[in-house]
């Protein structure tokens, strides 16, 4: 069944090292802080330029970054990382306090897609907490990872239709934004709605989103 097949794959994202995981890399996709989004393209050769198998250690860098979100089969989302590319580092982390960091030795050949976006200067604001009708999701987790890149891709979004909503859904943040960002939202067949806006993600991720594991 659907429920099953998505359920095990959230679990997978979570519980295999990356190296396995990423070999079902199906989109590599780096947010700006512009609203735009590019694709990197698939596979795991541009995960491993970013990740590689045989990483080296490197401190948490400041300054400017990007945003790494690594997509699996039904593209739900892997674990986040940011790119600062100052220092040519990339970390990676389901918290945003905590993260490993890796000198990358090279850059994917479609990397040159990312000029059209606008680099993050100030500190990222997440999901605290994710909850329908008082039953709570894991955050971190797939789930809340794939409402956080819905929302952060703003150049996407379109007028929300007018139908009832199929799973409402309370949100909790942190950050430095945390007060400005929306505490109801509404999870569609397509996306999760806010403010007269629809946010679209992948059908199979909102579906995965219809039920708290």
């Amino acid at each position: 069944m659907i429920w099953r097949r998505l359920l095990v794959a959230a679990l997978v994202a979570l519980l295999l090292p990356a190296a396995a995981s990423a070999k079902g890399v199906t989109k590599f996709l780096v947010v700006g802080a512009n609203g735009r989004t590019v694709n990197l393209g698939s596979g795991w050769s541009v995960y491993a330029d970013l990740r590689p198998q045989q990483p080296t250690p490197a401190p948490r860098p400041e300054g400017k970054y990007l945003l790494l979100y690594p997509l699996m089969e039904e593209e739900i989302p892997m674990q986040p990382g940011r790119y600062y590319p100052r220092a040519a580092v990339a970390c990676w982390s389901w918290s945003r306090s905590i993260g490993d960091c890796y000198r990358t030795g090279r850059l994917p050949k479609s990397w040159g897609r990312t000029k059209a976006l606008t680099p993050f200067v100030s500190g990222q604001t997440g999901l605290r907490r994710l909850e329908h009708q008082g039953m709570r999701y894991r955050v971190p987790s797939n789930d809340s990872v794939a409402i956080e890149l819905a929302l952060l891709q703003t150049r996407a979004t379109r007028r929300a239709p007018s139908s009832r909503c199929w799973w409402r859904l309370r949100a909790r943040w942190q950050g430095p934004a945390a007060a400005s960002r929306p505490t109801s939202l509404c999870l569609r067949v397509n996306g999760v709605s806010t403010g007269g806006r629809l946010y679209p993600m992948p059908r199979d991720v909102a579906a995965m989103l219809h039920t708290v594991t």
